[in-house]
């Protein structure tokens, strides 16, 4: 919604990659209004792969998409780890730090099995939400995925808490 794709002409995206070996991966990614070519959406992301482990932090900024929800541009910082426990098994964590509300607002969980063709993965998300009515939401997500096909996800509620 709001992108364009519904329309003659949409929003421009672009990508620019970096990766001087095989560890360290820079890469920003932007998405341009198509008539102004104001950014809508801004990441920037720094990768390292160690033998077994993988870690990331990337940085986001996106302008307000009301049609979404998203009623204020949102700015934040994501850092994510996974470490591969077998060739095809893997364990994954992470956090997102809201940079205007100062606080934490997302922590996941979890552990996937991929392989060539599939990837299957069961997810632990704790959201908080600081404005209004402080809020905690606590998800357990499994999502399926066929490379070449397509990705589904199915999440449920395991428990709110009215307060942080």
């Amino acid at each position: 919604l709001g992108s364009g794709l519904d329309t003659a002409r949409s929003d421009y995206v672009a990508r620019v990659s970096f990766q001087p070996d095989r560890t360290y991966t820079f890469t920003t990614r932007y998405r341009f209004d198509e008539s102004t070519f104001a950014v809508r959406r801004f990441e920037a992301e720094s990768r390292a792969n160690y033998d077994r482990w993988m870690v990331s932090l990337l940085y986001g900024n996106y302008a307000a998409q009301p049609q979404l929800g998203f009623l204020t541009k949102r700015e934040g910082i994501l850092t994510t780890t996974s470490f591969k426990i077998t060739t095809n098994w893997m364990a994954s964590a992470g956090i997102r730090y809201d940079l205007d509300a100062h606080q934490v607002d997302q922590t996941v969980f979890g552990v996937g099995y991929i392989d060539d063709c599939f990837i299957l993965a069961l997810n632990y998300i704790t959201s908080y939400a600081y404005s209004g009515n402080p809020t905690t939401d606590h998800r357990v997500m499994l999502q399926m995925s066929l490379r070449t096909l397509g990705t589904t996800a199915v999440s449920q509620t395991v428990g709110n808490s009215g307060g942080l």
